[in-house]
């Protein structure tokens, strides 16, 4: 791994500015990997073999889905319907990245999120979260210790 790259299974992340990585660096990838904005307002978890989310059967709580669609990927994200009590939810996601045979390769991980500011507004912004997610790619050299 480099100062500008962190090296996850067969996925590439950048180190984003102004974001916090917490990773194992005792290798030449990582197993997990925690990204976290400095003032709370996210942090993201990933693990090596970690499950990509699936609706509970039989839940008393409602999701939302939210899906976004790239010529290279495809992010979903799960919210479970927000709760009066609670300034910040856990959301599952996975990202679908497409190599050059067309075939998917998927990243699942969890989101925590502090709802004290409208989040997901049509016409602002993209959440730092999901520029995360829209910047990961597919390793392309292989890994050498």
């Amino acid at each position: 791994m480099t100062d500008k790259r962190i090296l996850f299974g067969i996925f590439e992340f950048p180190r984003m500015s102004g974001l916090k990585y917490l990773l194992n660096e005792r290798g030449p990838t990582t197993d997990y990997l925690f990204v976290n904005e400095p003032h709370d307002s996210f942090s993201m978890y990933f693990e090596t073999d970690f499950p990509a989310f699936t609706l509970p059967e039989g839940g008393d709580r409602p999701y939302a889905l939210l899906e976004m669609r790239r010529p290279d990927r495809t992010i979903k994200v799960f919210c479970p319907e927000k709760h009066k009590n609670l300034s910040a939810v856990v959301w599952y996601f996975y990202v679908e990245l497409f190599d050059k045979q067309g075939v998917a390769h998927r990243l699942p991980g969890q989101v925590r999120v502090r709802l004290t500011e409208p989040f997901l507004r049509i016409g602002h912004a993209t959440p730092q979260f999901l520029e995360v997610l829209e910047q990961v790619s597919l390793r392309q050299e292989p890994v050498t210790a």
